[in-house]
């Protein structure tokens, strides 16, 4: 054991138990993510309501996660392999939900003006409230369609090459898919600004007229949408981000994904949910992300041989 941590009694006992175990790339995301947001809001906690909270369940996260991989390693037990294969599914509706929160923690202001100019500056108007005459039940369903859509991505992305064996594979597809969300939760930190269903909705004056697509959208939005979080748009920065690791792993679903990519970019304006920046800057993030998270797997797999991706 290193001399330094050895004089650190503090440090001494979590590196004896946690140094020999295996963290995956996905792994370290999560855990960076929650330690680091844990130390950011112990001086920065503006308008975060019992925000000691935070901090203390943030580093229990984080010892939980340990613990769960830790255990993995020791007892093969396929439901233990299957928690700890999947539980960043639980990152991506923890980190989103406590959001609502913690969106203005470290800069108490929303950036909603320069988000609308920077619309008007590129259209010349506002995109969701000019669409409102593109407005048809058949179009509307299908834009809601394509939004819904995307909660199929992880389902067929990841599930799919579990229960195919392939779990390698599926702990560097969750990579990409918790690389863009937690980029994505850190920019709407330092850049918050709100969806154009708030900003704009005086402006919203058609109402869509669809089907069980548009009630299904409209119900998850009741429940789980949240005041900040639109740029960039984390749908479509996780979408083309998968998309891109779909085509990184040979696989012909990446011509599926970039198809419904395309369309869920489209219809977050389309649904009002966001402004059209939103998804511009979302497509360009989850690209841009994935070949940032391409040479993360690069590296780790020089350094572990037979750790490339299966054809």
């Amino acid at each position: 054991m290193n001399p330094e941590i050895k004089a650190c009694p503090l440090c001494a006992g979590p590196v004896r138990r946690y140094h020999a175990i295996g963290l995956e790339p996905m792994d370290w995301v999560i855990l960076i993510y929650f330690a680091l947001t844990g130390l950011l809001l112990i001086p920065f906690h503006n308008d975060v309501p019992r925000w000691p909270l935070y901090p203390a369940g943030h580093f229990l996260i984080v010892v939980l996660l340990l613990e769960l991989i830790r255990w993995n390693q020791r007892k093969d037990l396929a439901v233990l392999r299957a928690v700890r294969t999947f539980y960043p599914l639980l990152f991506v509706s923890l980190g989103w939900k406590e959001l609502d929160n913690l969106i203005t923690m470290i800069f108490p202001y929303w950036a909603n003006e320069w988000v609308i100019k920077l619309d008007l500056l590129i259209f010349g108007q506002h995109p969701t409230v000019w669409v409102q005459s593109l407005f048809r039940p058949w179009l509307t369903e299908l834009m809601n369609f394509f939004y819904a859509s995307f909660w199929l991505f992880i389902p067929l992305g990841a599930f799919s090459l579990y229960f195919k064996g392939k779990r390698k594979e599926t702990f560097d597809f969750l990579f990409f898919t918790v690389l863009a969300y937690a980029v994505s939760f850190f920019m709407f930190l330092l850049f918050p600004s709100e969806g154009a269903w708030v900003i704009l909705k005086d402006k919203h004056t058609v109402d869509p007229d669809g089907g069980f697509f548009l009630s299904l959208n409209q119900w998850v939005q009741s429940k789980g949408t949240i005041r900040g979080g639109a740029i960039p748009s984390s749908h479509v920065t996780a979408a083309f981000t998968m998309t891109w690791a779909c085509f990184y792993q040979r696989r012909r679903l990446g011509w599926l994904f970039l198809f419904l990519s395309v369309g869920t970019a489209l219809a977050t304006v389309y649904c009002r949910y966001h402004h059209a920046v939103d998804p511009i800057a979302g497509i360009l993030c989850g690209t841009v992300l994935f070949f940032i998270g391409k040479g993360i797997l690069g590296r780790r797999n020089r350094r572990r041989p037979g750790t490339e991706t299966e054809n």
